[in-house]
C-alpha cells in the first residue's frame, strides 16, 4: 500500500507540475545488465551425523537482466530486474538465496538527462527466498527501499550505482521435520547497472506522422473498425497472500507457499467510443513445495470473462478497472516419500477485480504494452476438512496486446 500511495502521489505532481509537456517525450525504454552483491555475517544450521552444526552463509553475486523506462520526462523510472544466477564467493554451498524477480519504481527529483549525474530513490517488490540443503524454499514477499546515483551519457547509456534495503530477512528454518532454527540473511545489497535507452516515440511527433495516424484513425472509422479485436500475450506471477490450512499443517513447509510464473494468453474486443474492453483469458499456474522427502503440488487452470473500464489518459498512461467471472480447474498432489497422501481435482466457479494500465502513443496503436494485476479472493474448497486456497494477486508486468485490424490497416495505408 505505501509503494501504491507513493505511485500515485508522484502521477499528482507529475500531472501538475508538467501539463505542458508531448506524451511521445513521456516515456522511453530501455534494456540492461546489473549485478547484485549481497554480503552476510550470519550462520545456518544443518544436521550431519546427528548433530546441529553451524556454516557460514555465502556471500553471494546474482547478474542480472534489466528491462524497464523512464517515465514522466526523465523523473520516474519502472523495472524489472530479472536474477540470471547465483555465484557464491565464499561460504558454504548448502545454502543458497535470492531476491528474485524485482519490480520496482525510482524517482529523480531532478530530471535524469545527457550528461547528467543524478540521486534517486526508490521502492521494489520482491519475494526474498532461502533454501537449505532437503529444506524447502522459504519466502518473504516484502516492499523494500533503495536510493543511488544515475549518470546518462551522450550515447544514451545509463550507468548507475545502489543501494537496496530489505526489511524482512529472517525466516524460521527446519533442520529436520521437527526441529528449527532462525536464519537470518543481510538487510542490504549494492548493485551496479548499465542501460541502454530505446525511444520508440519521438517520430510520432512530427508532423507527418501526426497527419497520417489522423487519417488512419479516419479509415478505421470509416470501415467501423475503431471498435476491434486484440490477442495478448504475457507471463503472469502468482502470488499467496496468506497461508493456506491445508499446506501449513505441515510445519517443516514454508507457510505460503509461492506460485510459479505462468503464461497469460487473451483474447479481448475494445469498444473505441466508451473506451473500455471485454476479454477472455487463460493463465496456468502452479503452487509446489518438496521438503525432507514430501512433496506437495496444487496446480490451478483458470478460464476468467473480464470486463473494463480505462479512466483517464495521462500523457499515454492509461488505467483501467473492473471485474471478471471464471472457471477454475484444482488438482492437488501429495507425496510422502512416494507415497500418495492427496491425489484430489476439483472445479469451481471463481471471481474477482482486475486492473492495471496500459502504455498508449496514439488511439490507434496496433501494438501496446500491457500491465495487468488479479485480485483472486479466497474460494473456500476444502480437502480433508482443511481449505487449500487463499487469497491471491496475480502480477502480470509486461503483455503484449495486438490489434490485427489496426495492423492490416495501417500496412494498407503505408503501401498506398
Amino acid at each position: 500500500m505505501r509503494a501504491l500511495f507513493f505511485f500515485i502521489t508522484i502521477c499528482c505532481l507529475s500531472s501538475s507540475v508538467y501539463p505542458q509537456k508531448s506524451r511521445y517525450r513521456f516515456a522511453e525504454s530501455y534494456v540492461g545488465l546489473a549485478t547484485e552483491f549481497s554480503p552476510q555475517q550470519q550462520t545456518f544450521s544443518q544436521i550431519e551425523n546427528g548433530r546441529i552444526i553451524h556454516k557460514d552463509l555465502p556471500n553471494q553475486l546474482h547478474p542480472r537482466i534489466l528491462i524497464g523506462g523512464t517515465h514522466f520526462w526523465g523523473h520516474a523510472d519502472f523495472y524489472l530486474s530479472i536474477p540470471l544466477a547465483s555465484f557464491p564467493l565464499s561460504g558454504n554451498k548448502d545454502a543458497t538465496y535470492s531476491n528474485n524477480v524485482i519490480t520496482g519504481f525510482r524517482f529523480y527529483p531532478f530530471k535524469l538527462k545527457s550528461q547528467s549525474l543524478r540521486p534517486f530513490t526508490g521502492l521494489g517488490f520482491n519475494r526474498m527466498s532461502l533454501q537449505l540443503a532437503n529444506g524447502p524454499t522459504y519466502g518473504n514477499w516484502q516492499t523494500f527501499t533503495e536510493a543511488g546515483l544515475s549518470y546518462r551519457t551522450k550515447q544514451h547509456f545509463i550507468l548507475g550505482v545502489s543501494a537496496h534495503y530489505f526489511p524482512n530477512t529472517t525466516f524460521q528454518t527446519a533442520i529436520d521435520r521437527e526441529q528449527f532454527s532462525e536464519t537470518k540473511l543481510n538487510n542490504y545489497t549494492f548493485s551496479l547497472s548499465i542501460k541502454k535507452v530505446m525511444d520508440f516515440s519521438r517520430s510520432y511527433e512530427s508532423e507527418n506522422n501526426q497527419r497520417f495516424f489522423a487519417k488512419l484513425k479516419e479509415e478505421l472509422k470509416q470501415e467501423n473498425k475503431l471498435n476491434t479485436y486484440s490477442v495478448g500475450l504475457g507471463w503472469s506471477a502468482y502470488i499467496p497472500l496468506e497461508r493456506s490450512e491445508h499446506a501449513s499443517r505441515k510445519p517443516f513447509f514454508n507457510d505460503e507457499i509461492e506460485g510459479n510464473v505462468g503464461l497469460d494468453m487473451a483474447l479481448g474486443y475494445y469498444f473505441h467510443q466508451t473506451d473500455a474492453a471485454i476479454r477472455l483469458s487463460y493463465r496456468r499456474h502452479k503452487q509446489e513445495e518438496t521438503a525432507f522427502d514430501y512433496s506437495y503440488s496444487l496446480n490451478k487452470q483458470s478460464l476468467a470473462l473480464e470486463a473494463f473500464k480505462f479512466l483517464f489518459d495521462f500523457h499515454g498512461f492509461v488505467p483501467f478497472v473492473g471485474p471478471f467471472a471464471a472457471r477454475d480447474y484444482y488438482h492437488l498432489n501429495e507425496k510422502d516419500v512416494q507415497r500418495t497422501v492427496s491425489d484430489h481435482k476439483e472445479e469451481s466457479w471463481g471471481y474477482g477485480l482486475v486492473f492495471g494500465w496500459d502504455i498508449r502513443l496514439s488511439e490507434t496503436d496496433f501494438f501496446i504494452l500491457r500491465t495487468n494485476l488479479r485480485y483472486n479472493p479466497k474460494v473456500d474448497l476444502k480437502q480433508n476438512g482443511l481449505t487449500y486456497t487463499s487469497n491471491a494477486i496475480e502480477f502480470n508486468f509486461i503483455q503484449l496486446v495486438f490489434y490485427p485490424e489496426r495492423w492490416k490497416a495501417y500496412k494498407s495505408l503505408i503501401n498506398q
